[in-house]
């Protein structure tokens, strides 16, 4: 009993037995909770919260937006969508930044501002079946969302 003791104290960052883990920056534990603790049930949740953002995000692109040609990919002016999808989230910015990243979204700039961006058009990359299908996947892997 003793030795689980002395192992749980070194773990335990309010011990004075306590002794920071070394972590290489390229290791896969870098940056990350441990497994099994609340803090990861919590970063889960909210990487599913933020990509169920992002798909709401391209399905009002979807339905709001308009293509140029018959086969070309739809559009959106970032003040049209601002208006639409402020009543949605307020993380607009937020979110069109992070779906860019996730390359379901693209538009020029870095960061777009409320009248000043108004103009600037986003582009849907992931639509029809590819958006189904992300939605499903989110669903298989977020039952109780």
């Amino acid at each position: 009993m003793e030795q689980n003791d002395a192992i749980q104290s070194k773990d335990d960052v309010y011990s004075k037995d306590f002794a920071p883990k070394k972590i290489n920056k390229d290791s896969s534990e870098y940056g990350r909770p441990k497994p099994g603790t609340l803090t990861e049930q919590r970063a889960k949740k909210a990487a599913a919260h933020v990509h169920r953002e992002m798909l709401t995000l391209c399905e009002v692109v979807e339905d709001y937006g308009k293509r140029d040609k018959e086969d070309g990919p739809i559009r959106i002016t970032f003040g049209r969508l601002f208006t639409i999808y402020v009543n949605i989230s307020d993380k607009v910015v937020g979110t069109l930044l992070r779906a860019r990243k996730h390359k379901m979204i693209d538009f020029e700039g870095e960061m777009l501002f409320q009248k000043r961006d108004d103009h600037v058009i986003i582009t849907l990359l992931l639509e029809g079946s590819e958006l189904k299908a992300a939605i499903r996947a989110h669903a298989a892997a977020n039952p109780k969302d």
